[in-house]
């Protein structure tokens, strides 16, 4: 859950990331927020419970500006799973942005928090959105007198097509994976060009448990790799190679055999868990159909269940 946590923060704290996802979910894509006018802002504040001093870390946080103007206070949170009393965090952190703005002279600017959920299983409901979900009241009359405090929250795995085409950072990547995996449990790698390579291959990694997206990103070439399509040829190439190379190691005829294996668990994965066709499979391997059905009657022949 940590390194989940922190690839996602990596990867949002890029101004052009934060910017296009604010833009997106805020402006509907409209390009209204600048990656260049936007600034670093603390995350961590502090508040006394009892007697004692406590601090609260935000996720990802950054100033919005047009040149001297400070616009606001722009936040995003992750959430992994549903939490009840999102909006009494979303509350601490506003609150103490609001509180160091008291500090800060007559400046005054709104602050907004996004809460970014990337469940696949269940939607986040519409409880748990609100105060008014979380302390209710004893009666209507102490109710009209409770100020109600709204956590925006955006279920990234239920955003449609439409939406996550708008998106124009490395965050599409982030947004399709979790869309298609609501969707069909599978990921099929788009051909989108990606920039920060190294912390959308971390951040797959991290949220997938998929160690292919590690042996891309470990060899020091992987990581001029600019799409994902490239990435996912490359990574199933090395992981043939190394079962090739594994079988070699314990005779000639036990690496071909290993090594056909490889091969062709390799295609019929791409097949059933990439919708790939077997042509396509067959051609992402450097290989071709025929070279296939000749491996499977061999490995048939040698007995060995693939």
């Amino acid at each position: 859950m940590a390194e989940k946590d922190i690839t996602e923060k990596l990867l949002e704290d890029y101004p052009d990331v934060f910017a296009d996802i604010v833009n997106v979910l805020i402006y509907n894509g409209k390009d209204t927020v600048k990656a260049d006018d936007l600034e670093m802002c603390g995350t961590l504040s502090q508040y006394k419970a009892a007697t004692s001093i406590h601090g609260q870390d935000r996720d990802v946080a950054k100033y919005w500006t047009k040149g001297q103007v400070r616009i606001g206070l722009l936040g995003l949170e992750n959430q992994s799973s549903r939490d009840p009393d999102i909006a009494l965090r979303v509350i601490g952190y506003d609150g103490a942005a609001y509180r160091d703005e008291l500090k800060q002279g007559d400046t005054r600017y709104p602050v907004v928090t996004l809460v970014l959920y990337f469940g696949t299983d269940h939607h986040w409901g519409q409880k748990s959105r609100s105060l008014y979900s979380v302390v209710g009241a004893p009666d209507e009359e102490l109710r009209r007198y409770i100020n109600d405090y709204k956590a925006n929250i955006f279920e990234i795995a239920w955003l449609d097509d439409e939406t996550v085409a708008k998106f124009k950072s490395d965050f599409r990547i982030v947004a399709d994976y979790f869309v298609q995996m609501r969707k069909n449990h599978k990921y099929i790698p788009s051909v989108q060009e990606m920039k920060h390579v190294e912390d959308v291959l971390n951040l797959l990694s991290a949220v997938s448990g998929d160690q292919r997206f590690q042996i891309s990103q470990n060899e020091p070439e992987e990581r001029k790799i600019s799409k994902m399509e490239d990435w996912l040829t490359k990574a199933l190439d090395k992981a043939t190679e190394k079962g090739i190379e594994k079988g070699i190691e314990k005779g000639i005829e036990k690496g071909m055999q290993t090594g056909l294996e490889k091969f062709v668990k390799c295609v019929e994965s791409l097949m059933k868990n990439e919708g790939y066709s077997k042509e396509r499979a067959c051609k992402v391997l450097d290989s071709t159909v025929d070279e296939y059905e000749k491996a499977k009657k061999l490995l048939a022949e040698a007995a060995i269940v693939v």
